[in-house]
C-alpha cells in the first residue's frame, strides 16, 4: 500500500520528462530531422514511379535519377512562372505604393474626423517609432539572410536524401523484417499502412491544391483583380498549412484589391470568394478527395499544428497532420496505446460503438476478476 503513491508519481513524472526531452531534442535537431522527414515523404511519393520503371527493366539508379529530374523540372517550371509574376508585381510596385499611400492618407483623414487626431499628430507618432524600426532593420536583414541560407541548404539536401531513401529501400524492408522477428510485431505491415496513408495524403493534397487554385483564379479573374493567376496559385499553395493557410493566402489578394480598385466592393468580393472556396474545401473537396486516409479529428489537428509550429515553425505546421496520422497508426497497433489512437481519430458512429463495446468488455472483465478475488478471499 505504501508503494502505490510512489508508483503513481512515477507514472506521471517519467512520461512528462520523456516528452520534455523529446520536444527539446526535436527543436534542437530541426535542421537535421525536417529535411529527412520531407525527403521520406517525397520518396514515398516517387516510389511507385521508380518501381514501375524498374519493372520495365531500367536500372535502379537511372530510374531514381529520371524520377528526380522529372520532379525537378516540374518544380522549376512552377518556380519560373511564380518568379515572372513576382517580377511583374515588383515592376508595378511603385504605382501600388503610390495608391497605397493615397489610401493611407484618406484613412488618416477619416481617422482625424472620427477621433480628433490631426494628420500632423499621426506623422509625429510614426516618427517617434521610426528610430526603433530602423534600429531593428539590421537584425531583420540578418534573419532574412540566415533564412535564405537555410532554405538553400534545405533544397539541396532533399534530392540527396530522396535518392538514398529510394536506392536503399530494400535494406529498410530487410531491417523491418528482422526487427519483426525479434519483437514479434509485424513492422512491415505497419510500414505498409504508413506508406499508404502518406502517399494517399500527398496525392490528395496536390489534387486539392489544384482545384483550389482553379477556383481562386476564376473568382479573382471574374472580379478583374490584377495578378489573378499568380495570387490564385499562391493562395492555393498555402493550403498545405491546414486551417490557417487559406486565410494567410487571402490576405495578399485583399490588399491588392484594396489598393488597385476604387471601390470597397472588390476587397469584400475577394473575401466572399475565398470564404466560399474555404467552405467548399472544408466540407466537400478535402473530405471527398483525401477522405479518411489520415482520419485525424479537428481538435487533434489544431493541437498538432500548434505543437508543430512551436517545434519546427512553418515546416512543422505543414508536417503536423501527416505525422499525427502516422502516430495514430502506430498507436492503433499496440493494445496499451489504442486509447490514444481513438483520441486522435475522427469520431464516427461505427468507431464510437466499437469503442463503447470494447470499454464495456473491459469493465465486465474487471468485474469478473474482482468477483473471483473476493471469492478466493472468502474461501
Amino acid at each position: 500500500m505504501n508503494n502505490s503513491p510512489q508508483l503513481s508519481l512515477d507514472r506521471v513524472w517519467k512520461p512528462l520528462l520523456i516528452l520534455t526531452l523529446l520536444f527539446f531534442g526535436l527543436t534542437q535537431a530541426s535542421d537535421i530531422i525536417v529535411p529527412l522527414v520531407f525527403s521520406l515523404f517525397f520518396a514515398i511519393l516517387l516510389n511507385p514511379v521508380v518501381s514501375f520503371l524498374e519493372e520495365k527493366g531500367m536500372n535502379s539508379i537511372l530510374a531514381i535519377v529520371l524520377s528526380l529530374i522529372f520532379v525537378s523540372l516540374a518544380l522549376s517550371g512552377i518556380i519560373f512562372y511564380v518568379s515572372v509574376q513576382a517580377k511583374n508585381l515588383i515592376v508595378d510596385l511603385p504605382g501600388l505604393v503610390s495608391k497605397f499611400n493615397t489610401f493611407i492618407d484618406d484613412l488618416a483623414q477619416r481617422f482625424n474626423g472620427i477621433y480628433g487626431y490631426s494628420t500632423e499628430d499621426q506623422i509625429n507618432l510614426l516618427q517617434q517609432n521610426a528610430d526603433k524600426i530602423i534600429s531593428s532593420g539590421s537584425s531583420i536583414l540578418t534573419n532574412a539572410l540566415s533564412a535564405t541560407s537555410n532554405v538553400i541548404t534545405f533544397i539541396s539536401l532533399i534530392p540527396i536524401y530522396v535518392f538514398f531513401f529510394l536506392l536503399y529501400r530494400s535494406n529498410f524492408k530487410k531491417f523491418l523484417s528482422r526487427l519483426s522477428e525479434r519483437n514479434n510485431t509485424d513492422f512491415l505491415n505497419l510500414a505498409g499502412e504508413v506508406n499508404a496513408m502518406v502517399h494517399s495524403y500527398i496525392i490528395g493534397l496536390l489534387i486539392v491544391i489544384t482545384i483550389i487554385a482553379v477556383l481562386n483564379t476564376v473568382g479573382l479573374l471574374a472580379l478583374g483583380i490584377k495578378y489573378a493567376v499568380f495570387l490564385g496559385i499562391l493562395s492555393a499553395a498555402l493550403t498545405v498549412i491546414p486551417y490557417i493557410g487559406i486565410f494567410i493566402g487571402a490576405f495578399l489578394p485583399v490588399i491588392v484589391a484594396l489598393i488597385t480598385k476604387d471601390s470597397l466592393f472588390y476587397p469584400l468580393g475577394v473575401i466572399a470568394i475565398f470564404g466560399f472556396v474555404q467552405f467548399l474545401e472544408g466540407n466537400f473537396i478535402t473530405p471527398n478527395i483525401i477522405g479518411s486516409k489520415v482520419n485525424v479529428n479537428p481538435m487533434a489537428a489544431i493541437v498538432a499544428l500548434i505543437i508543430g509550429g512551436k517545434i519546427w515553425g512553418i515546416a512543422g505546421m505543414i508536417l503536423a497532420i501527416p505525422i499525427c496520422g502516422i502516430l495514430k497508426i502506430l498507436f492503433s497497433h499496440y493494445p496499451r496505446l489504442k486509447p490514444y489512437a481513438i483520441l486522435l481519430q475522427s469520431t464516427n458512429k461505427d468507431d464510437e460503438e466499437k469503442s463503447l463495446e470494447e470499454l464495456k468488455e473491459k469493465v465486465r472483465k474487471r468485474k469478473m476478476k474482482k468477483q473471483k478475488q473476493e471469492m478466493k478471499e472468502t474461501e
